[in-house]
């Protein structure tokens, strides 16, 4: 009964810091501007680099990768190698890691502090499938900086990052079930981005 109260309170805290925009911080922080203003309203690191500053946005962007990257990191520690796991049933399997990372990213793409408004959560998306298929999502993050550098193929780029991860992954895992869950994340990313495109009026 503990495991369950505890699992389900990681699960509000990993979308509620996925709630928490980077882009709207940064944005106030360093331009004072409200980035819910500018652009395309939406809070997301393509609004902050193409309408209030390119290197902002960059670091915007390695500021979302790193904290779903980090997050994830903390957790794996905290949930499998600390005597947390002496007092609860065992929650720090991969799968319990991979449902909290992508709390975060629903977090990011849907949260609920802001009407359900927010960015597509891409780089976030980056880091969480970096933490589980680290060469895979190397290969990709590559592809995906020769689009955007020499042929300016932004959402392609952005595309590719979302599906590619599974049948890259094909390559370097062995376990069937933990490939299906991939190609499950990868799905339901599409589904997340399409609803985020719907709000923008993209679709």
């Amino acid at each position: 009964m503990l495991s369950i109260i505890v699992f389900g309170s990681l699960l509000v805290v990993s979308y509620l810091l996925g709630c928490f925009s980077t882009a709207k911080v940064l944005a106030k922080s360093f331009k004072s501007i409200n980035v819910y203003k500018v652009g395309t309203g939406h809070p997301d690191t393509q609004n902050i680099y193409n309408n209030v500053d390119r290197t902002l946005g960059i670091f915007t962007g390695i500021v979302d990768f790193g904290k779903m990257y980090f997050y994830l990191f903390l957790l794996e520690k905290l949930l499998r190698y600390s005597s947390v796991t002496d007092a609860i049933e065992y929650i720090g399997t991969n799968d319990h890691l991979l449902i909290l990372g992508f709390f975060m990213v629903i977090g990011h793409c849907l949260p609920v502090t802001h009407r359900f408004k927010g960015g597509r959560g891409i780089f976030t998306y980056t880091g969480f499938v970096l933490y589980f298929a680290p060469f895979p999502m190397m290969i990709i993050i590559l592809l995906a900086i020769i689009l955007v550098m020499f042929f300016k193929q932004i959402r392609f780029a952005q595309y590719m990052i979302v599906m590619l991860p599974p049948f890259i992954n094909f390559f370097f895992e062995d376990d069937p079930s933990f490939l299906a869950k991939m190609f499950f994340a990868a799905l339901l990313m599409g589904i997340i981005n399409y609803i985020v495109s719907k709000k923008l009026g993209e679709i």
